[in-house]
């Protein structure tokens, strides 16, 4: 018996799965509770938090456990060294920075229970492929990673994934990172820069998505003209994308109705609500009941990555906020303008293609520019597109971990495949944060 199997063994019948789904939906719901009646529910919410990471830590893969160890390790030496210069350290400001986080990637997990995947039939050709790349584009903005194995496991051919479906799968998933609250950036940037506006930044993200799915088009009509006219995609039928659009209207709409809940707030809440009561008005009480318990028994445990490198990335943050607190660290500059926001959103795409994860980046701009932010608009745009093209570009991303361990897409593959269009898209990014700057956007 291989190592390899051994591990796979292990983790199917590791016995804390029931326990950690229970323990995390419970975070989650008191979470929840703790944002529209502060009960002091947090400190409990973050220790079970912590707790579902300890049950979980035995099932990470090594490399995960390696970024999640770097970052938690960094946060926590951080926050001692700046303890030890004199400031003041709450630690459950320093454990629980992302529990609001925790609590979205929790909630999100119960859309796939009533999402109602298939396609429609189309002929071969430009037109397939068009459909599917904005099919994959509306889908994952609600269904995550789930997406890309949903729609790649359509795609895909015995010898693994060509040029224009990994233009489907990544650009498809990623451009729905600048807009979507159910892909956790746009949330993590609502909580890490005070001052964010939605109603000025939407207009340009959405600008941004719109621009980087007709690059792809394009692309693919240049760099891969004779695969596109026999490309057989997957295009997904109007049900499947109904609860996308359900789902991000109501969040516009209740946003403009109770505009003083926060977006976490309402994002969790809607993406509990929603494909529960869907789910009842299908099948009924009892066997919705009945695939409720099953996701909180057995599917829950599955975002303990997601939810373990947020909540290091958490400490991580925190740790750096101490330290700018305590003096320990000084930047060149004392304000935020469109020059800072496109070098940060340079340096977010360059070192992620380094090996550094995208979201801890977001995480150490976000502390080290915390008391300095004075345009926050700009300031989003530079992490969700840094975050975005990071997500399409970089080999060491969650997205192209997929790409090659599922669909056996290679590195140079990747690269060759992601590297112009990201350096055009950051072109295009640094255009659009100037842009906003001088219309007076802040």
């Amino acid at each position: 018996m291989t190592t390899h199997s051994i591990s796979e063994n292990v983790s199917n019948r590791w016995p804390g799965a029931r326990i950690a789904g229970f323990i995390v939906l419970t975070m989650c719901l008191l979470t929840l509770l703790n944002i529209v009646a502060p009960l002091g529910l947090a400190g409990v919410a973050t220790l079970l938090a912590w707790l579902y990471i300890v049950i979980e830590a035995p099932r990470l893969k090594p490399k995960q456990r390696k970024q999640i160890i770097i970052l938690f390790t960094a946060g926590v030496a951080a926050a001692i060294l700046a303890w030890s210069q004199g400031a003041a350290i709450n630690l459950q400001a320093l454990f629980g920075e992302h529990l609001k986080l925790a609590m979205l990637l929790t909630a999100i997990s119960f859309i796939g229970m009533a999402s109602q995947i298939g396609c429609d039939v189309s002929k071969p050709g430009a037109r397939s492929f068009i459909t599917t790349l904005l099919g994959m584009h509306f889908f994952s903005s609600v269904a995550n990673f789930s997406s890309v194995v949903v729609v790649g496991d359509q795609i895909k051919k015995k010898e693994g994934i060509d040029q224009l479906s990994q233009l489907v799968l990544s650009r498809g998933f990623s451009m729905a990172v600048l807009w979507s609250p159910f892909l956790s950036l746009l949330p993590l940037v609502l909580e890490q820069v005070p001052g964010v506006e939605l109603s000025q930044v939407y207009p340009f993200s959405l600008t941004i998505a719109v621009t980087g799915l007709l690059l792809s088009m394009i692309e693919a009509r240049f760099r891969a003209s004779a695969a596109l006219q026999s490309y057989a995609g997957y295009p997904l039928k109007r049900e499947t994308l109904a609860m996308p659009f359900i789902l991000i209207g109501m969040i516009l709409l209740l946003s403009w109705q109770q505009p003083e809940l926060p977006t976490v707030f309402l994002v969790s809440l809607l993406s509990i609500v929603v494909p529960v009561g869907l789910l009842i008005l299908r099948t009924g009480i009892a066997q919705s009941a009945e695939k409720v318990s099953q996701h909180v028994t057995e599917k829950l445990s599955e975002s303990r990555a997601e939810i373990t490198l947020f909540m290091s990335a958490g400490v991580l943050a925190a740790g750096v906020k101490a330290c700018i607190t305590a003096g320990l660290i000084s930047l060149p500059f004392t304000e935020t303008n469109a020059g800072v926001a496109s070098l940060v959103l340079m340096m977010i795409v360059g070192l992620a293609y380094l090996g550094i994860h995208q979201l801890a980046l977001v995480a150490i701009f976000a502390g080290l520019l915390a008391d300095i932010t004075t345009t926050p608009n700009l300031m989003a745009i530079s992490y969700i597109l840094g975050t975005a093209l990071a997500m399409s570009g970089s080999t060491f991303s969650g997205l192209n971990f997929i790409m090659k361990s599922r669909f056996i897409a290679t590195d140079s593959e990747i690269i060759r495949n992601q590297l112009p269009y990201n350096l055009v898209m950051i072109a295009v990014g640094c255009g659009v944060i100037f842009l906003m700057e001088a219309m007076g956007i802040r």
